[in-house]
């Protein structure tokens, strides 16, 4: 793959240890306020599109209409459902991610079914990928199985693979999360990787997301959570794919 690698993450927190491993990247005074910087060699580029589905969305497409990049790394720290075998600090990659509010709403009057898949829309959100009808993103699954086994070899944690949901709200209890992870069979929990495979998919751009775990879904009581950890083990995740660049 020519080009080079576009790392997009929604907060400098989440990157803030790879940040420091290279505190000589040059930054881009972007109009707009994009926050983009970039390799001295220019083998990757960084873009910190802010949290939330629209920041995402809005931040890629900027990037994508500059420059074309070998493949996208969509990356930062997640909430891990429990029951995948995998703790905080552990690092999973993504086959697809599904936008878990995109669909139609069928439930009967005074039946709550927050937590249920919604039946489909009843047009395409991408056209003739019907798929996205129920907010659901596949992934380039090469390049997903690629950086999973290089990064089973670099990194010193678990790294699972699976589907990933995307919220705009984040799970505030353990009951939701189960119920979400019995209708979704998902791995993690994140604010943007949906937006991100949408805006992809719109550039046939190949994406990974690799996230790494800084808490189970649904806990809420911080003190249980390993944001530092998490941090680490996202530059480990940039690190080990920009430096072996899958499917090159």
């Amino acid at each position: 793959m020519a080009g080079p690698v576009l790392i997009l993450c929604a907060t400098r927190l989440e990157m803030a240890a790879f940040l420091e491993r290279h505190r000589s990247a040059p930054t881009d005074d972007s109009p707009g306020n994009l926050d983009l910087m970039f390799s001295p060699d220019r083998s990757w580029h960084l873009v910190i599109s802010g949290p939330g589905v629209f920041n995402t969305a809005w931040a890629l497409t900027a990037c994508l209409e500059r420059f074309r990049p070998s493949f996208i790394l969509h990356t930062g720290i997640a909430g891990v459902f429990a029951g995948t075998n995998l703790d905080t600090g552990d690092a999973a990659v993504a086959v697809k991610d599904t936008y878990v509010h995109a669909g139609v709403d069928v439930s009967r009057p005074g039946q709550y079914a927050a937590c249920s898949r919604l039946s489909p829309l009843p047009f395409d959100l991408i056209a003739g990928q019907g798929l996205t009808r129920q907010g659901i993103y596949t992934l380039d699954l090469k390049l997903a199985h690629a950086c999973r086994q290089q990064l089973t070899r670099s990194l010193n944690c678990r790294v699972g693979q699976g589907p990933f949901i995307t919220v705009s709200a984040v799970t505030g209890s353990p009951g939701k999360a189960a119920a979400l992870s019995h209708a979704y069979s998902a791995v993690m929990e994140s604010m943007e990787g949906a937006a991100a495979a949408h805006v992809a998919a719109l550039y046939q751009i190949p994406m990974a997301e690799i996230r790494a775990a800084s808490n189970q879904v649904g806990e809420r009581d911080k003190t249980r959570w390993d944001i530092q950890g998490a941090v680490h083990t996202v530059a480990d995740i940039c690190e080990t794919i920009i430096k072996e660049r899958p499917g090159s």
